[in-house]
């Protein structure tokens, strides 16, 4: 039961966003729980045929034995020698370890793996292999292609687990044949192990042949290297890079030594001359000189020259000066003067001739020093050179050393057995077949069971378009809901008529309550109130309605009058047990008649009656079949008018508004409508 404010012609203008709103509107829990109530025994029964027949079927489906080994993947393998840098085991995180199981699983799930373990299959085990799925072949079509047995196994037969944070790898093979099942998982631990086997010796024999070759390459160039840093240091007279660099610096330093002593002895040697210079032919001046005074000829000569002055001097005290004495002495004086004189002539020529000699001497050494020095620098960049040379032979000395022992730990590891995958169980035969599981079909049929249980409601309510739900009405309507009100067919049309008025505690409460919806939207102290109550179709206890819910208003002191405005087949004069001579149809007529111009609630011809305390009935009349005519009256619109103010409550209870247009032209003259729908009887279209 919807309330519309207003009237029906302001209702019609919002159907189209009634219906839109219905559309986007979400079914709730009590709604579901609603429809499988209503629905329940399809349901269940539904249910319980599929569950059964999903059951049986299960049931039916030959029985398979499963077949479980299982192999250990070993993330790094037992280091005999140090093979680390040959292979690199080394899981770095959690992600790298899924990568690592997650590439074994797909090999073990690849087609290549899947040919090598039908290959090993004995003949007769690969036959009762494809009998499992295809029967048995003797009594199989000769002319008929044989299904893809890998196709069989990896589609039909294999299943690869692994448990995250594991290093384990499950293999199942399911198969209607026990003993199949276990040898074809054995032999898919069998074949890995030795795919993984033939990988890993492929791989270090490829690591092996490509080592040799390189440190082969290696080994020449570092030969061809060697002999020509051999050659050049022979080229350059080099003994040795430190002994070359040592023999040129000690070379360097003497010549330098030298250089610098021929310097002082030539700084000497001219200090000399410069005395000799200085004494300018003097002879006590020269004497004084240490080096010509100090010759022992020079000195000698000088004493002899001093010992006949001497003489000369105590003869000139006696003799006079050309006695032959005197003249003797002084012959002999002027002799020695000219050998000092040539002495010491000769001891300046020796300094002088010193002096030319030191000269010259410097002169070689300097340029004996440079050509050291031009020979250091040719030899500093020969070593240059040299160690430039060595560093590289050096370099490639280490990367052949680095590579010969790589080679020779890979030698090695190719005949070791370093493969990283390990059997850690043996599949045994299974005895116990794994399908039909018992628990699993009997939980499978209980959810098909239960899913149909509510599914088949929801399927049954979604091809039922009658409104079913509080939901739909308000979705539809696009209006509030003013209440719920059961339906109670044994119960005759008087006593639904009169349940407020008879307390019947089946309904008095639903109208107590739909009363008070009616006080909190509306303002009956404003003035009188005047409501329009309706259905889609006929049947839907619209006039039940109106009386309780006029006699709801009465039972609370309003003077309420219920006027019956379904003039095709008035009835509520048949639930009130009123006569229906007058009424609306007959006051028409008089007025139509010109017997009478106007008529007020009073009068004889309007047939209203009291029907309990403050409840009053004005009946439609004998049915009409002009009834839009009366109703659009002005006439009849002036008595409306007139009603609503001798009463608190005017109540029409009209046609339906779904087949006929009655309700729109009353609801001109009410404040409000009461849609009344009944559930399952109305579709949404109609109600919409």
């Amino acid at each position: 039961m919807s309330y519309m404010k207003n009237n029906l012609k302001s209702q019609r203008s919002h159907n189209a966003g009634a219906s839109r709103g219905g559309s986007d509107s979400l079914i709730s829990l009590l709604d579901i729980f609603q429809i499988v109530r209503r629905h329940w025994q399809f349901g269940a029964a539904c249910g319980l045929i599929v569950a059964v027949a999903v059951g049986a079927f299960l049931l039916m489906k030959p029985r398979q034995y499963r077949a479980e080994s299982s192999l250990v993947i070993e993330l790094a393998p037992e280091n005999i020698i140090d093979v680390k840098e040959v292979l690199n085991t080394n899981v770095q995180n959690n992600s790298m370890l899924v990568s690592i199981m997650n590439t074994h699983i797909e090999r073990l799930k690849s087609r290549t793996l899947a040919n090598a373990v039908l290959a090993a299959l004995d003949p007769q085990m690969h036959d009762r292999f494809i009998e499992g799925y295809v029967g048995p072949l003797e009594e199989f079509d000769s002319t008929a292609e044989l299904p893809d047995v890998v196709r069989l196994l990896l589609k039909k037969a294999l299943e690869v687990n692994w448990e995250e944070e594991s290093q384990a790898i499950q293999i199942i093979i399911n198969h209607s044949d026990p003993e199949v099942a276990q040898a074809v998982a054995n032999q898919y631990v069998d074949q890995y192990i030795q795919y993984k086997a033939e990988v890993r010796s492929k791989s270090t024999g490829d690591a092996v042949s490509f080592l040799g070759q390189e440190v082969e390459e290696l080994r020449l160039d570092l030969l061809e290297r060697e002999m020509a840093l051999q050659e050049y240091r022979d080229e350059k007279n080099l003994v040795t890079a430190v002994r070359g660099e040592s023999i040129v610096s000690q070379n360097l330093t003497q010549w330098s030594q030298a250089v610098t002593n021929a310097r002082v002895r030539l700084a000497g040697v001219e200090s000399r001359l410069g005395q000799i210079r200085l004494a300018e032919n003097q002879l006590a001046a020269l004497m004084n000189i240490p080096f010509i005074g100090g010759r022992a000829d020079v000195k000698e000569i000088y004493a002899q020259l001093q010992e006949l002055r001497r003489e000369a001097q105590v003869m000139n005290e006696t003799y006079l000066s050309r006695h032959p004495q005197m003249v003797q002495n002084l012959a002999s004086q002027v002799s020695v003067k000219e050998a000092l004189s040539q002495a010491i002539e000769q001891a300046c020529q020796e300094v002088s001739v010193e002096s030319h000699t030191v000269v010259a001497e410097l002169k070689d050494l300097e340029a004996s020093l440079a050509e050291t020095k031009q020979e250091a620098l040719q030899v500093e960049m020969d070593l240059i050179e040299y160690r430039m040379l060595d560093r590289q032979v050096e370099r490639l000395r280490l990367t052949y050393d680095a590579l010969s022992t790589r080679h020779s730990d890979t030698t090695i590891a190719e005949r070791m057995d370093l493969n990283t995958v390990r059997v850690l169980d043996l599949a045994i035969i299974p005895y116990k077949p794994a399908w039909p599981d018992h628990q699993k079909i009997a939980l499978v049929m209980c959810c098909l069971a239960g899913v149909c249980f509510v599914a088949v409601p929801l399927g049954f309510e979604l091809v039922d378009g009658r409104l079913s739900s509080f939901a739909d009405v308000e979705s539809y309507s696009n209006k509030p809901l003013l209440g719920d009100l059961r339906h109670f067919p044994m119960k005759s049309l008087e006593e639904m008529a009169h349940a407020v008025f008879r307390k019947d505690i089946d309904l008095l409460e639903p109208f107590r309550s739909i009363y008070s919806s009616l006080r909190m939207k509306t303002d009956l102290s404003a003035g009188p109130l005047s409501l329009v109550v309706t259905s889609s179709l006929p049947g839907e206890g619209k006039s039940f309605v109106s009386c309780n819910l006029a006699a709801a208003f009465a039972t609370h002191n309003y003077r309420v009058l219920l006027v019956d405005c379904d003039l095709r087949r008035p009835s509520l004069h048949k639930a009130f047990g009123a006569e229906n001579e007058h009424g609306l149809t007959a006051w028409y007529a008089s007025l139509q008649s010109g017997r009478k111009t106007q008529a007020s609630p009073e009068s004889e011809s309007l047939g209203i009656v009291s029907v309990h305390e403050n409840l009053s009935l004005l009946t439609a009349g004998k049915s009409s079949d002009i009834p839009t005519e009366i109703l659009g009256d002005s006439k009849t619109a002036a008595l409306f008018e007139r009603l609503k103010e001798n009463f608190d409550v005017v109540i029409f209870d009209t046609a339906p508004v779904g087949l006929f247009s009655d309700a729109t032209l009353v609801a001109d003259y009410a404040d409000s409508c009461i849609f009344v729908a009944r559930q399952f009887k109305v579709s949404r279209a109609k109600a919409r």
